[in-house]
């Protein structure tokens, strides 16, 4: 049985992205001069193939969705737009 629990804004973000550090979820962030940066997020259930992050991102925030192997905090790069979509069922 699901129960309605109303209507909410949340981002959704692939579970690729979202490492570990100690107890807590983070996702890679790039700041407008280029340096990559974590952010702790609390995360929600997967919705059509997505993680729901109820807290810890703003709509402005940039996240590193290709190459988090890579990423460190610190470090500059060269940002790309990229696309998240739902996995294909």
């Amino acid at each position: 049985m699901r129960l309605y629990g109303g209507q909410r804004d949340a981002f959704l973000i692939p579970d690729s992205v979202i490492s570990s550090d100690q107890a807590s979820k983070i996702v890679f962030t790039v700041a407008d001069d280029g340096t990559v940066g974590t952010k702790k997020v609390e995360l929600g259930p997967i919705v059509d193939g997505l993680r729901v992050v109820r807290s810890g991102l703003a709509p402005t925030d940039r996240i590193v969705i290709d190459g988090i192997q890579r990423a460190r905090p610190g470090q500059k790069v060269t940002a790309e737009d990229g696309t998240i979509k739902a996995p294909e069922k």
